[in-house]
This record gives structure tokens, C-alpha cells and sequence, in this order.
């Protein structure tokens, strides 16, 4: 009995030993067998959307705003009623600003008649005067010549000292001088200076600026409508006192509506005109609005001035009415359309030699396909080419050579 217990051990060591040496042999011809989670292929609905909430905004508005400082003496129209282009719409009160005009006019006033002064600089007595101071220095200057010609003659003929000769030298310098400083006279009184002119003439211009300023920004005292259409909001009432740039009231044309979506920097790939959009309302919770991409904004902006989000603003047209301006509406915009579709994971598509690869288990082994590629969305990549439904197809096959031995630890079984 005992004899017999020992054979069985020893041959159930010697078949343990067999079975672990052929298993090394096997390994070493063949290699360990990779493991890797599959998924299947499969033909499934397919959509690529982005959702994003909106604003309802007319696609033409205006808002008109306080010019200046001032209280509201009048407001001529209130929400809901229709104006036309340049219809008086309020008023405000513009006793500073008349103040302004009357000062700017005061000063244009001045600074034209110191130009009308620098322009004729003498008076007509002054003038005559100079006039006549000119003559008589020319006439003494012909006076000086005639006698400085006569002691050089007599200077010539040893008949004149040379003392003599040299006082008739001066004294002609003398008058030559005189007459240059009354032909000088004469001319500052009948001649202005130009580029004193030049001075007094930038006064005027800048003395006319600023009168027209103030005359233009009085005229604003009368607040009008800049477009037609219907009063959207009022955002102040009559004796309020308004600072300059004061939204007083909102112009559009609640009929003409476009709603504004802003998309996450994230999103925005691939948005393009043309694309549908969904829009819903809580205000109409069982109605939907149809609407399409007609504009993407060029830049990504900040969603507000004082917050750090960004985002991209994209314009989408309605198709019907029914919205009111101003509304928050929540859209979906179709990258894709929803369809059936040949759908794999995205992660099981990998680029190998500028070709989109995909691996399939096939009897334990993987297998690289070359696919033609669809469209893609945060989970799946649609194939239009290369495989068939039902396949297993490896995930995240990066590291992975055609052929190689591999066995699924998840999914389906190739």
C-alpha cells in the first residue's frame, strides 16, 4: 500500500515537471499573450452636439444714452411703443451746457479780434505819421549822401581834412539808419507779422472746435431715436439726474431676433455656418425653435469684463417667431446630425504613418485594419471604411504589432 502511494507521487511529480517544460517551450516559440480590453463595433445612432445657453437678442438695436450730466425733464416714450428715426424721445436739462456755449462763444469772440488787431496793426493816425517820419528821413538820408559825396571831392582836391571827411561818413550812416528804422516803423504798422498771425489764427480755430462742441452737445439735450422701431426697455423715469453715458432706453425690432450662444473654448471645434440648432425656452417649455449657425465670432472673448471664464460668441438665426428679446434660452447645436453609423470607441483609433489604424482580435491574435474615419465625438469615431460590424476591436492599441498574440481580459471575445 504504502509502495503504491509512492508511485503515484513520483509519476504525478514527473507529469508536473513535463507539463512545465513543455508550457517554458511553448513560451518561448510563441511568446505571452498580451492582454487588452476589446470593445465591438457596432451600428448605433450617432450625433455630434454642443450645448450652450443663449441670449435673445433683435438683430438690430440701439440704446440711447445720457450725453452729459443732467436731470431728465421729460421722457416721451415708454416699453412697447413704436418710434421712428430721429423722433424726440426725451429731454434733459441743459442749463450747464448753455453755460458752456455762452463761454466757448465768448472766447471764439476774443480770440477773432485779436486776429482783427494782429491784421491791421496801426491806426490811420499812426500810419500818417510813420509816413511822413519816412519822408523826412529819406530826405535827410539824400541830404547826408549829397554832403558825403562833396568832402570826398574836397578831400580828393586836399581842399577838406580827413576829420571832415570821416564826420560826413557818419553822419550819412547815421541818417541811412534813421530812414531804415522808420521804413521799419511804417511797415510793423501796415504789415503783420506772420508768424504772429499764425498764433492768432490756431486760437481762432481752436475757439471755433470748441464753441461747435458745445453747441453739438447742446443740441444733444433733446434725446432722439437713432433707428426706428419699438421700445425694448427703459431703464431710467423723468427727474432722475443721469450721468453722461446713462442707458436711458433700448430701440429694436422685436419681429427681427437672433439668439446668441457662448460656447466654452472647449466646444467651439468645428462650429460652423450652416449647422442646425435646437433652442428652448422656459418661458415655452413644450416648444422647441429651430435655428441655424450663420456667424462664429472671429476671438475669444471674456464672458464678462470682470470674470475669467472666455468664451466664444455664435450667432444663430431663427426660423419662426415667438421668442420676446432679452431671453435665456438653452441651445444644442448639431455638429453632426443624428444618423446610424458603423461606431467604434475613439480610443481604439490610433494614426500610424499619417492612416487612421484600428486592431482587431482575431483567433488571439491583433490585427491591424486601415480605416476610413467619419465623424467623432467625445466617446465614439464613426468608420465608413474598412471593417464590419461586430468586430472586436482592441483599446488604446499604441504599443501593439500586427499579428501579435493577445487575449481579451474585458469586452468582447475575438
Amino acid at each position: 500500500m504504502l509502495r503504491s502511494a509512492k508511485f503515484w507521487l513520483v509519476l504525478g511529480g514527473l507529469l508536473l515537471t513535463v507539463a512545465v517544460i513543455t508550457a517554458a517551450v511553448w513560451r518561448g516559440f510563441h511568446g505571452a499573450a498580451a492582454e487588452v480590453k476589446v470593445a465591438v463595433a457596432e451600428e448605433r445612432l450617432f450625433e455630434d452636439k454642443v450645448l450652450a445657453a443663449g441670449e435673445v437678442e433683435t438683430t438690430r438695436r440701439a440704446v440711447v444714452v445720457a450725453p452729459f450730466a443732467g436731470r431728465l425733464l421729460s421722457l416721451k416714450a415708454q416699453e412697447g411703443d413704436s418710434v421712428t428715426a430721429g423722433q424726440v424721445l426725451g429731454e434733459l436739462d441743459a442749463a450747464d451746457v448753455k453755460d458752456q456755449v455762452k463761454e466757448a462763444e465768448a472766447a471764439l469772440a476774443a480770440a477773432e479780434a485779436e486776429l482783427a488787431a494782429a491784421l491791421e496793426p496801426g491806426t490811420p493816425v499812426e500810419i500818417a505819421q510813420a509816413e511822413a517820419a519816412l519822408a523826412a528821413a529819406k530826405a535827410a538820408a539824400e541830404a547826408a549822401a549829397k554832403k558825403l559825396e562833396r568832402y570826398r571831392y574836397l578831400f580828393e582836391q586836399e581842399a577838406a581834412s580827413q576829420a571832415e571827411l570821416e564826420a560826413a561818413e557818419i553822419e550819412y550812416e547815421q541818417a541811412r539808419a534813421e530812414m531804415a528804422a522808420a521804413e521799419a516803423r511804417l511797415k510793423g504798422l501796415t504789415e503783420a507779422d506772420e508768424r504772429t498771425l499764425a498764433v492768432y489764427r490756431a486760437r481762432v480755430r481752436q475757439a471755433l472746435a470748441a464753441a461747435e462742441s458745445a453747441r453739438r452737445l447742446l443740441e444733444k439735450a433733446r434725446l432722439t431715436a437713432p433707428i426706428a422701431g419699438t421700445v425694448l426697455e427703459t431703464r431710467v423715469k423723468e427727474g432722475d439726474y443721469l450721468q453722461p453715458g446713462t442707458p436711458v432706453l433700448t430701440i429694436g425690432d422685436p419681429a427681427q431676433l437672433q439668439v446668441v450662444a457662448e460656447l466654452s473654448e472647449q466646444d467651439v471645434r468645428d462650429i460652423a455656418p450652416g449647422q442646425e440648432v435646437e433652442i428652448n425656452w422656459i418661458g415655452d417649455p413644450e416648444k422647441t425653435w429651430e435655428g441655424e449657425v450663420f456667424r462664429v465670432a472671429p476671438a475669444v472673448t471674456k464672458k464678462l469684463e470682470r470674470e475669467v471664464e472666455k468664451i466664444v460668441r455664435v450667432y444663430v438665426t431663427l426660423k419662426e417667431g415667438g421668442l420676446l428679446p432679452g431671453a435665456t434660452v438653452d441651445t444644442v447645436i448639431h455638429r453632426v446630425k443624428p444618423h446610424e453609423a458603423l461606431l467604434v470607441p475613439t480610443e481604439a483609433v490610433v494614426e500610424v504613418d499619417g492612416k487612421k489604424v484600428i486592431f482587431t482580435v482575431e483567433r488571439g491574435k491583433a490585427r491591424k485594419r486601415t480605416v476610413t474615419v467619419g465623424g467623432a465625438n467625445e466617446l465614439y469615431t464613426v468608420i465608413k471604411k474598412g471593417l464590419e460590424p461586430g468586430a472586436s476591436v482592441i483599446l488604446n492599441p499604441e504599443d501593439l504589432e500586427d499579428g501579435q498574440s493577445v487575449r481579451a481580459t474585458g469586452g468582447a471575445q475575438g
